[in-house]
């Protein structure tokens, strides 16, 4: 379990500490849909909220440790038009939040999760999106091994993150050509600089993200990959709740639809990522 936001760890007593790691915190109510809320004196129902902690801009530890980013920063709008709920936070590995939201330690997932048939099956998405994800495969910007399509790829050697959609589409695609397959190599959230250094020096033929993102790469590490072809993924991003949990699905929802209509939700977008990321792109 990672850090709390708002210090939240900071007032737990050892044991409630290890109640929680356990999965039986004495202060931790389970409601029928299986999810993690806390009741307060005041009436008021806190909800944890699982994120990450190493996606910038999306949700990071700032240099001060505290979370940052703009999971956090659209999750703080939407608590402040729901009084009735107080947001509390922690952060996982991206492969680990889904993990616990099955187990009841959180609430809501907040990890620019996008739809796939698999993960609509386990669990309850928001109706109203958050942010667009259109998705491009990125290659070294001499692009040596001449890629253009997700059929290019088959054969080489493709960088992919656990969990993530991309790799869902590409271990779908090998299901159906199983005899030059996408060589996917499987790791848990690597450092973005590690991921950019692979592709330079060929270790990986490729991976994927959006054009945005890879901006952001380009600007820190070097200007030395480029998107090729159409997009492979055009999508969006939700929150994620457990099967059953409708109503707090229905309050946040009807919260992003006002942050949309009053045009907060394109302020915290360009503030936080550059630009208006909650229309298509």
């Amino acid at each position: 379990m990672k850090k709390h936001i708002r210090f939240t760890a900071a007032l737990l007593s050892a044991a409630a500490v290890l109640g929680v790691f356990a999965g039986c915190s004495t202060k931790a109510a389970t409601t029928a849909a299986g999810t993690a809320n806390t009741g307060t004196s005041s009436g008021v129902q806190e909800i944890v909220v699982g994120t990450g902690h190493a996606y910038s801009p999306y949700c990071y530890l700032d240099a001060n440790g505290n979370l940052a980013g703009y999971e956090y920063e659209v999750l703080k709008a939407v608590n402040e038009l729901l009084p009735q709920y107080k947001f509390t936070f922690q952060t996982f590995d991206f492969k680990n939040v889904l993990l616990a939201l099955d187990s009841g330690k959180i609430a809501i997932g907040a990890h620019q999760f996008e739809k796939n048939p698999q993960r609509e099956a386990n669990y309850l998405f928001g109706k109203e999106s958050y942010t667009t994800y259109v998705r491009y495969i990125i290659v070294r910007k001499d692009n040596p091994k001449n890629i253009k399509t997700l059929d290019d790829l088959a054969g080489k050697n493709v960088q992919a993150d656990n969990g993530d959609n991309a790799t869902h589409l590409f271990q779908e695609y090998n299901k159906t050509h199983t005899s030059n397959p996408i060589k996917l190599d499987l790791l848990d959230s690597p450092p973005k600089d590690e991921v950019v250094a692979g592709i330079k020096n060929g270790r990986w033929n490729a991976f994927s993200t959006t054009k945005r993102d890879l901006e952001v790469y380009n600007k820190q590490y070097g200007d030395g990959l480029r998107a090729v072809g159409s997009p492979i993924l055009t999508s969006d991003t939700y929150f994620v709740f457990k099967k059953g949990n409708t109503k707090l699905q229905e309050a946040v929802d009807g919260a992003l639809k006002k942050l949309k209509t009053s045009g907060k939700l394109a302020a915290i977008s360009k503030k936080v990522i550059g630009a208006d990321y909650t229309k298509n792109e």
